[in-house]
């Protein structure tokens, strides 16, 4: 489940990266405390993201968490996931070659609580952080938020979606600066398959609520707001550091 809300946060977070083609650091916040920090880095060849919370008492653990996307000469892609927390290290990997996923150390049955992984799953899939790109990042991306996905993160499958949502802010204000907002999304979960069955439902309730503004006379995402635990989360767009 925690993997989960880790890969919704690479969404929002990596949606401008392309814009600039360096690096961008994020700040968020639970009970008005900053405990989780995320840098994000792009090249031509590999994307990665890091993320490191100090935990916050009662709801969240210390983690540090490393996501990347490389390519090869062949334009061959590699996919890694790293999550240490709580002492223990879970890792997430596969190839996709020649545009398609490499079944060799794919698990596609994982026991009777799970919904089973079918091959025709993965024909249209593409990794988390490729997928954010191809949804988040678009010149075309207006108001009527109506972009979807299917993704495989080496674990589950799943389906990223925007849907419209109302514009409950005119302005965000974070440190020294002002943002107009120019219309908001909300980015859904929808499990497909490798998940636990009974937790269907919960996964399904995930969204993250995100807010576009101009700057730099491109339309970036600049806030966002959810809910984990019952406990409000919000981010702000901290730092863009350009090559």
């Amino acid at each position: 489940m925690f993997k989960k809300f880790l890969i919704l946060l690479i969404f929002i977070f990596f949606q401008n990266s392309n814009l600039y083609s360096s690096e961008f650091r994020y700040q968020v916040f639970g009970l008005n405390i900053n405990f989780l920090k995320l840098k994000i880095n792009i090249d031509k060849k590999k994307i990665y993201s890091i993320i490191v919370s100090e935990g916050l008492t009662g709801y969240f653990v210390n983690f540090k968490n490393i996501i990347q996307t490389s390519f090869d000469k062949k334009n061959n892609l590699n996919y890694y996931f790293n999550l240490q927390k709580n002492n223990e290290v879970k890792i997430y990997q596969f190839k996709k070659i020649n545009n398609k996923i490499n079944l060799k150390n794919v698990k596609l049955n994982k026991g009777k609580d799970y919904k089973n992984i079918k091959k025709i799953n993965l024909s249209r899939v593409v990794d988390p952080l490729s997928a954010a790109k191809l949804i988040l990042f678009s010149n075309n991306l207006n108001s009527k938020c109506n972009i979807d996905q299917d993704i495989y993160d080496g674990d589950d499958v799943f389906n990223i979606y925007l849907t419209k949502k109302s514009k409950n802010y005119l302005f965000i204000n974070y440190k020294n600066n002002r943002y107009k907002i120019l219309f908001s999304c909300r980015l859904r979960y929808k499990a497909v398959a490798g998940h636990k069955i009974k937790r269907e439902k919960k996964l399904n309730s995930r969204y993250l609520d995100v807010y576009f503004a101009k700057v730099n006379g491109k339309i970036i995402p600049v806030y966002f707001e959810t809910k984990l635990k019952l406990i409000p989360l919000k981010m702000y767009l901290s730092t863009v550091l350009k090559p």
